[in-house]
């Protein structure tokens, strides 16, 4: 168990062994909580200081006191919550009558990676370092020899050549040399398998005999995992159309991988498939063929319209202050936003936040394109939400669960590249797309959304599964095949052992609790939830309406749709998660519905090619996994 901090944490016992009344005892409660407070005012300033330190060019005047101080940020921000827990742990909830501080105890009792002793989360932390090593480390030599090209990474540089790459062949060899190199002397299995040992004895100090709990533990569900399975099969039929789809064009262009009318497909390709999902030659072919029906060019009319990054911001920003939403004044552009070096970054180039109260900031990535113009307004949802969450008690000022704030952030990149918001900013012409062109597009958001989200789903069950005991370490490689099988139609390129280990790199990156599969998965499936309800509130969805398709709506001038995200913004987490999404969809669960009517032309168009071509969906996969 954790040892509570002594000091204020010895008053509340007094209180608990003297019978003090009430109202002392909620004082004394209180004063636990201010006491950290005051601590987390210290690690908000060492954000202030990194923002400061960091330049126009995105270096530190001040040498390497940028990663001292991100470190120090980490170390006191993991003794602070650690601490906090300690004491609130011997807090009598029931004692308390004011909800909010019994809400606030609640959630700061119990806690992740940070609830474990320094030594093991020292240990975790390593163990991390090494997972992210795994995916961005330069650890693959695929035609085992580095001599004159040096090793290369998974993450971009394999996955790159995959992008590419149009022989079957070398997606194997990377595929085979990736997984050699993490895991020679079992080195990635048994990472593993120490990293799950922590995540259990985290578990323990939150007194969940099942560990999973505590993976899930801000979603406040009895069996979580159950209700993102149903949303799983709720969308399997939309899923197995357009699977049955990319099969026949896989067997058309990779021959040698002998993939059958009724099979599974190649995980090396399947990978590949969602790797190009935007990318222009990809092997994949759109369901109209010919250059009038191809998607417009975007890219210099926005280079013409919105000419730099900062225009851009603004523009994003413009977004939410038409929604009703706050205005960021001037002095946020001149002070609170700085521009990244164009090389610091990298592959994903993906802007930062920084959250210092009563202040919020902004490091944007410096590149002009469609995709970063979507992805900015994303991160002017995350500013909006730090500065109606920061009025909040200490505790509560932040989202209801893992992925709430992505949701929304998924509404408004859905929202900003459609045709009809394009033509708003006069970068198209008009504001939708010929039909052909709609459902070209609708064919890559289905590629880009569709795919990704059984292969998040498996990766979280294939851990859960592994932390709860359902899978044995014996077991590990055939049952991460079976769920394969059994939920995404994807099997291994060539005969696999039990004692292989063979999950993909998204895998090692959820397992990260801030990066996990779980709140990935949340995002995107809450996120066409919340998109369905602001257009149906700003009446530019109408269904049944072809004028107001759901896939071309853009919600921007709604103040109907901005009331809808400002009340979930400003309460934070002072309610529960299900509480929170009922304010915009009327809903308290997880549902395909939105992602269901978003896709809805597509699926009617997989149906009726496949029939047309004789293709059936499903799929029975080879028995490529050999229990030993």
């Amino acid at each position: 168990m954790r040892l509570p901090f002594l000091g204020v944490s010895l008053v509340l016992l007094l209180t608990v062994t003297f019978g003090i009344c009430q109202s002392n005892y909620e004082l004394a409660t209180n004063r636990i909580l201010d006491r950290a407070k005051d601590r987390m005012r210290h690690v908000w300033s060492l954000n202030r200081r990194i923002f400061v330190q960091l330049t126009a060019k995105g270096k530190s005047p001040l040498g390497g006191q940028v990663l001292n101080s991100k470190q120090e940020v980490e170390a006191e921000t993991y003794r602070l919550y650690y601490d906090l827990a300690g004491n609130l742990s011997v807090v009598s909830v029931a004692e308390l009558d004011d909800p909010l501080l019994r809400r606030r105890v609640q959630r700061m009792a119990k806690l992740q990676l940070q609830g474990l002793r320094p030594k093991d989360y020292e240990q975790a932390k390593d163990l991390l370092r090494q997972i992210h090593n795994f995916v961005n480390g330069p650890l693959v030599c695929p035609y085992e020899d580095c001599s004159t090209r040096g090793s290369l990474a998974m993450y971009p540089q394999i996955m790159n050549k995959n992008m590419h790459t149009k022989l079957y062949e070398d997606l194997v060899i990377n595929w085979k040399a990736w997984r050699r190199a993490i895991n020679e002397k079992d080195v990635a299995k048994n990472t593993f398998i120490g990293y799950v040992r922590l995540l259990r004895i985290a578990a323990t100090y939150n007194g969940h005999v099942t560990p999973s709990r505590t993976w899930y533990l801000n979603y406040d569900t009895e069996n979580f995992q159950a209700e993102m399975e149903a949303v799983v099969w709720e969308i399997m039929p939309l899923y197995r159309e357009l699977h049955a789809y990319l099969r026949r064009e896989v067997q058309t262009t990779y021959p040698k991988a002998d993939t059958k009318s009724d099979g599974a497909i190649s995980a090396p390709i399947m990978d590949q498939i969602l790797s190009q999902d935007w990318y222009p030659h990809q092997f994949f072919r759109t369901p109209h063929q010919g250059r009038q029906h191809q998607l417009p060019s975007v890219h210099r009319r926005l280079e013409e319209v919105l000419v730099t990054p900062v225009k851009i911001n603004r523009k994003a920003a413009e977004f939410f202050e038409s929604l009703g939403l706050m205005v960021m004044p001037n002095i946020f552009y001149d002070r609170f936003s700085r521009r990244m070096n164009d090389e610091e970054g990298g592959a994903e180039c993906k802007s930062q936040v920084f959250y210092f109260p009563p202040d919020v900031a902004l490091r944007y990535c410096p590149k002009l394109d469609y995709k970063k113009m979507m992805q900015i307004h994303g991160t002017m949802a995350e500013l909006q939400y730090h500065l109606y969450k920061m009025q909040l008690p200490f505790g509560l000022d932040t989202e209801p669960c893992p992925g709430f704030g992505a949701a929304i952030a998924e509404t408004v990149i859905l929202a900003s590249g459609t045709p009809r918001h394009l033509h708003r900013l006069h970068i198209l012409l008009n504001d939708s797309l010929t039909e052909e062109q709609s459902l070209n597009r609708l064919f890559r958001m289905g590629v880009h959304t569709l795919i990704a989200l059984p292969q998040y789903f498996i990766n979280d069950k294939f851990l859960v599964d592994v932390m709860d005991g359902r899978i044995g370490v014996k077991d590990y490689n055939c049952a991460y095949w079976g769920l394969q099988d059994k939920y995404a139609g994807v099997q291994p390129p060539l005969q696999r052992l039990n004692k292989d280990f063979d999950p993909d790199f998204k895998f090692y990156r959820g397992l990260n609790p801030e990066t996990s599969n779980t709140k990935k998965f949340l995002a995107e499936i809450l996120g066409f939830q919340f998109y369905r309800s602001f257009c149906l509130a700003s009446g530019q969805y109408k269904p049944g309406d072809p004028a107001f398709p759901l896939h071309n709506c853009d919600f921007y001038d709604s103040k109907e749709a901005g009331k809808k995200i400002r009340d979930m913004m400003q309460l934070g987490a002072t309610r529960h998660w299900r509480d929170v999404m009922e304010i915009a969809t009327g809903e308290r669960k997880l549902s395909g519905r939105g992602i269901l009517e978003y896709f809805a032309p597509l699926f009617t168009w997989l149906k009726e090619r496949n029939k047309q071509m004789d293709i059936e969906p499903g799929w029975d996969a080879d028995e490529l996994c050999r229990r030993d």
